[in-house]
């Protein structure tokens, strides 16, 4: 019997964000249209078929004539940048005070996750400075495409704190990958102001 990979419907509710507010609503609309899905939201307590997450990004591909591994990146850079999606810069931000602490808490972001979300799976996580400043992140049991969200995300917060690094893809499996941060600048600019506290805010 094949096993259906099962997406948490989280995930796809901040993709539904993403693309409304990125492409509009009649485009998230016409996406599901044309996929004929029997829905117009996404529940985000929900799980889906993976299958249907990605039936979805291919048809936004065609439908806006892009890459569909160069959407999951600004999906990345939205994830950290859009004031609307705020408490994910912060769940990832608490990693630590410059960039390359938060590098090396990328191990324990799994945990971070399902304290916020007990039945939210991410990659399983490895960080190596294989050099001085030179570090290799290793995702294993990735979700398609999973690898470019999270290069997107770290690009966006190398300006978030204030450094200049350069980023790739190294290696690219079914089920993993490795992305390279070669940190240039540990302070290139001023980082974006990041308060610790919350005002009693939940």
């Amino acid at each position: 019997m094949t096993r259906v990979m099962m997406m948490h419907g989280l995930i796809l509710w901040i993709f539904e964000a993403f693309v409304r507010l990125t492409y509009g609503d009649q485009v998230w609309e016409k996406v599901l249209t044309d996929l004929d899905l029997q829905v117009q939201s996404v529940e985000p307590m929900f799980h889906y078929d993976v299958q249907i997450g990605l039936s979805i990004l291919r048809q936004l591909s065609i439908e806006q004539s892009r890459d569909r591994n160069s959407i999951l990146e600004d999906f990345g850079t939205f994830l950290v940048t859009d004031p609307r999606v705020e408490r994910v810069r912060r769940l990832l931000r608490f990693g630590g005070v410059e960039y390359t602490d938060f590098l090396h808490s990328l191990e324990d972001l799994k945990g971070r996750a399902r304290l916020a979300v007990p039945d939210l799976t991410l990659p399983d996580i490895q960080v190596d400075e294989v050099q001085p400043h030179v570090f290799q992140i290793t995702c294993e049991n990735t979700p398609k495409g999973a690898p470019y969200v999270l290069l997107g995300a770290l690009r966006a917060l190398a300006d978030d704190y204030g450094s200049l690094a350069y980023l790739e893809i190294l290696a690219e499996q079914q089920d993993n990958a490795v992305i390279t941060v070669s940190l240039l600048e540990r302070q290139h600019a001023e980082g974006r102001e990041f308060v610790w506290a919350t005002d009693g805010a939940p």
